[in-house]
């Protein structure tokens, strides 16, 4: 019985997201809260809406496709989550908001966290009206099996 009883815990992901939509005055509707349950309850990670439509069919939510693409895009705006554009069609979305960069593979679709720095990044200076607001690096890769198989 004990077992089932969680403490809360105001410093955990997702109660910092709820307090944040407040903070914004977004309301944390039912299906905020699901998505952002789902996006941070599984620890660091790079999720497609696709993936995470799936995730919330599992789950046996009401929640339609177009829901959770506009739920990702106020995250991103509010700064809770961030768009990782891996090409032309294709965005995932982090839950480390914290700065990084990322590996992609292309051929597996998979995206890697990489620490910032791992990677010198020799900036020009800005003129006094401009202010840097964010850089995003994204270090494309593909795996040598391809290759492999033509060579053998």
């Amino acid at each position: 019985m004990l077992k089932n009883i969680k403490t809360y815990n105001p410093l955990s992901d997702y109660n910092k997201v709820i307090k944040k939509l407040n903070n914004n005055g977004v309301r944390p509707t039912k299906q905020r809260m699901v998505l952002a349950k789902l996006l941070f309850e599984k620890g660091k990670r790079h999720v497609s809406a696709e993936d995470l439509y799936i995730e919330v069919r599992k789950e046996d939510r009401r929640i339609s496709l177009a829901t959770v693409y506009n739920t990702l895009k106020q995250f991103t705006k509010l700064g809770i989550i961030r768009e990782v554009v891996v090409d032309q069609n294709k965005s995932l979305y982090c839950n480390d908001y914290k700065s990084h960069y990322h590996l992609y593979i292309e051929d597996e679709g998979k995206v890697v966290d990489i620490p910032t720095e791992n990677i010198n990044l020799d900036l020009p200076s800005f003129p006094a009206c401009l202010n840097l607001h964010n850089v995003d690096v994204i270090v494309r890769v593909r795996t040598l099996k391809d290759i492999i198989k033509k060579t053998n």
